[in-house]
């Protein structure tokens, strides 16, 4: 399939004018279709790293240190200290999965099961600053999303008499995020965002009846809701920043009813952080994020009631970044977010492979002049394997000894137009 380019040269004071908030919901149908058989890999439960590069570059850290667009989604607050622009990021992960089923249930026939391939995010958004009316913003965003396909089923009774079914799995979650931020006169920022998404969930899971579901890996579609505030000050060489984002609702999967009982809402998530400059060019940033699974019922639930049996996950992330002059920044980071499956539960998310929990990030941003930049980052997962304890829930019992190791590589390349 051929794509054409189009590049439409709009005289600079003509552009200011023009809402964003109009251009979004077209931008949203472009990038929806475009992606639509992709796939992604998460890091924090369903949700991924990030979106952002010079984000992905920190370690997902910045809730007080905002740098593109994407902080419309982060912290609708930060929003006030930029400038108009339009920023692009194209995020390519390359996944590694390996499973070995065990137990009465599991798939010893085929060995280890492998799944990896490489995996395309784009995402964009732009911010329109009205000066002493406030700041908008906004974009869309692919903040979470989940997938995996193996040869064989991971479950024997499937690979020898249900089709060789149970054995794939992906989510995908877009969202348009418009976004609103004012400063006050005693210099504290306050934002507010409205969220709202399209869910795409196809998988041959196996359901509590022992049979592959009725969805049979088939597209099904879901509609959401939900919002984000936040608060952000700065003062010479500190700054604090703090944002909430609401659970996400989100219309049920009508075609897989026969395996997710309710419906694919995201939780509300916290994250609070500061940025310090140590030194006019070197600047600190730490943040921590709480994500709570359990009050999602298709997550935080047992087993026999319609859940995955996830525990509430948080985060520690930690950044630096370096202003080697007026062209260059360099950037690295830290990461640990604790995963919300426990080894009493391994067999079951066999489908959903959220084990990692470390990652180490690196990158860069080249100013090439007043208003184009280009960026850079590399993000490397720690692998980390779990085993089935067969203390858990039924599948648990059938699955005992299972092993699920998750880790990946990815880097993320960006562009930023400033007015």
């Amino acid at each position: 399939m051929r794509y054409t380019l189009v590049i439409l040269r709009l005289n600079k004071h003509f552009l200011p004018y023009i809402p964003i908030a109009t251009l979004l919901p077209s931008v949203a149908f472009l990038f929806s279709f475009i992606l639509s058989s992709f796939p992604a890999a998460a890091n924090e439960g369903v949700f991924l790293f990030g979106n952002d590069v010079q984000q992905l570059s920190r370690a997902g850290s910045g809730v007080a240190s905002p740098r593109s667009a994407y902080w419309s989604y982060l912290n609708p607050a930060s929003i006030v200290d930029l400038k108009s622009r339009v920023d692009l990021s194209l995020y390519n992960v390359f996944p590694n999965v390996e499973s070995k089923p065990r137990g009465l249930m599991g798939n010893r026939l085929d060995g280890t099961l492998k799944a990896g391939g490489m995996f395309n995010i784009l995402s964009g958004g732009g911010i329109y600053n009205m000066e002493r009316y406030g700041t908008i913003g906004g974009g869309l965003y692919i903040p979470s999303g989940t997938g995996v396909e193996y040869d064989h089923s991971r479950n024997i009774l499937t690979r020898l008499f249900q089709g060789n079914k149970d054995r794939r799995l992906t989510y995908q979650h877009f969202r348009l995020v418009l976004s609103y931020a004012y400063e006050f006169p005693h210099g504290f920022a306050l934002g507010a965002s409205l969220h709202t998404s399209l869910s795409r969930f196809r998988s041959d899971h196996i359901t509590l009846k022992f049979r592959p579901t009725e969805g049979d890996n088939e597209w099904d579609n879901a509609l959401g809701i939900g919002y984000g505030v936040g608060i952000y000050k700065t003062w010479e060489r500190f700054a604090i920043g703090a944002s909430y984002m609401s659970r996400h609702y989100t219309q049920k999967m009508h075609k897989y009813k026969d395996l997710l009982r309710y419906s694919l809402d995201t939780p509300q998530i916290i994250q609070v952080g500061v940025a310090w400059k140590v030194i006019p060019q070197v600047e600190l940033t730490a943040d921590y994020k709480f994500l709570n699974w359990k009050d999602i019922p298709t997550y935080g639930n047992k087993l026999l009631k319609g859940g995955f049996n996830w525990h509430d996950q948080w985060a520690v992330k930690l950044g630096i970044e370096w202003t080697i002059n007026e062209h260059w920044r360099v950037m690295a980071g830290y990461a640990h977010a604790s995963t919300p499956i426990d080894k009493d539960h391994v067999f079951l998310s066999t489908l959903v492979p959220v084990t990692c929990e470390d990652h180490i990030t690196a990158g860069f941003t080249y100013s090439y002049n007043t208003h184009h930049e280009f960026h850079f980052a590399f993000i490397l997962g720690i692998p980390k394997k779990m085993e089935d304890t067969g203390h858990g829930d039924l599948l648990s019992h059938l699955g005992k000894d299972s092993e699920l190791t998750s880790n990946g590589e990815s880097f993320a390349i960006g562009y930023s137009y400033k007015f």
